[in-house]
């Protein structure tokens, strides 16, 4: 009963589409499921017709789930369901709309059994985290009172994650001198000098360089006259990210050659430590009561909302099950059984806190 609950919501969320930006529809959705299980939801606005959804339960405890997702990108029928040997694909399945639908399911049997309680957790459901500026967990900060301690739905392989990867993200453009194809040797080609780039700040850092985008070049036998990257590197623990862009500052004036040299840093987000002391452990023993064995910990590789929660002196852990690593991507599923054992927990944990 509880996998055939959560299978089809998730099949119906995914069918939903909410592209970053696109909100609207899945948050009406939500709206009048909860509403119909007696929850008295408020809406909150972002911006022009997006919304966050917020209700307010009767502990300190929240959980947290972005309801937005990425385009299709690669993923051809990103928004009809599919469901082959034990997983269920579709764009959001993992990221997050696999967590939602164990949410939506463990509310409802919450509901069932205990109906004229209040569910004992508050809940908000929030737009734009697929975007740097997640306006929607900094928008719904200004109506928790409380609240202390914040459950942040997203993929992590079943870990609780009590850290976040930090990040630095900047933008490299190299310009040069462009000559007919055939005379190549008489110049630099900037982008053979973007390959260099990437060498030299994975040698001088002394860790991998993630290129999220490169492009230069037009296919018309002329060496380019620029090429454009946009890099990614991690944030470790104990580090500033001021300290690592002054060190990038000092490669990049290195490389080039004739080359001209222009970068702008796009994004930072530091290494945490979330404060969870006492709310891990607590969710260790209600993951041992629902499904007999205490999860790992980990560090979140991936910036989530739990960055904002955090930052206003909530105690956070990331938690959820599937694989960040198909997120994004044509192979993003979920496993049924992870629906599974997430409403198991879930419920687990509205027990636990009645």
């Amino acid at each position: 009963m509880v996998t055939e609950r959560s299978r089809e919501l998730l099949k119906r969320l995914v069918s939903i589409r909410s592209v970053s930006g696109s909100e609207e529809s899945i948050q009406l959705f939500l709206e009048d499921f909860l509403q119909r299980r007696g929850l008295q939801l408020h809406r909150q606005r972002v911006d022009r017709n997006r919304f966050n959804l917020f209700y307010r339960g009767s502990s300190p405890y929240l959980i947290s789930c972005h309801v937005d997702t990425v385009p299709p990108l690669s993923m051809k029928g990103a928004f009809v369901p599919v469901e082959r040997d034990g997983r269920i694909y579709g764009r959001g399945s993992a990221d997050v709309k696999g967590a939602i639908a164990s949410l939506l399911t463990a509310i409802e049997i919450f509901r069932e059994r205990y109906p004229s309680r209040r569910l004992p957790v508050s809940l908000a459901f929030v737009v734009d985290e697929e975007n740097n500026s997640a306006l929607g967990s900094l928008k719904i900060l200004e109506l928790l009172e409380h609240e202390r301690y914040c459950l942040v739905l997203e993929p992590t392989y079943g870990v609780l994650c009590t850290s976040q990867m930090g990040s630095f993200e900047f933008s490299v453009r190299v310009r040069g001198r462009s000559v007919h194809a055939s005379e190549f040797e008489k110049t630099e080609n900037p982008v053979k000098v973007c390959f260099e780039i990437v060498r030299l700040l994975e040698e001088k850092l002394s860790r991998p360089v993630n290129v999220l985008l490169i492009r230069g070049g037009s296919g018309h036998y002329a060496v380019p006259e620029e090429c454009r990257m946009l890099l990614e590197v991690r944030i470790y623990e104990g580090e500033r990210g001021e300290d690592l862009e002054e060190r990038i500052r000092e490669i990049l004036k290195k490389a080039g050659g004739s080359c001209e040299i222009l970068w702008e840093v796009e994004d930072v987000e530091e290494f945490i430590r979330f404060r969870s002391e006492g709310f891990v452990e607590f969710l260790e023993e209600v993951h041992e009561t629902a499904l007999g064995e205490r999860p790992a910990r980990g560090t979140m590789p991936s910036w989530t909302d739990a960055s904002n929660y955090h930052r206003a002196g909530l105690g956070c852990v990331v938690f959820g099950y599937g694989s960040l690593e198909d997120c994004h991507t044509s192979r993003e599923s979920i496993a049924v059984e992870d629906l599974y054992r997430m409403s198991l927990f879930l419920t687990a944990l509205f027990e636990r806190l009645r």
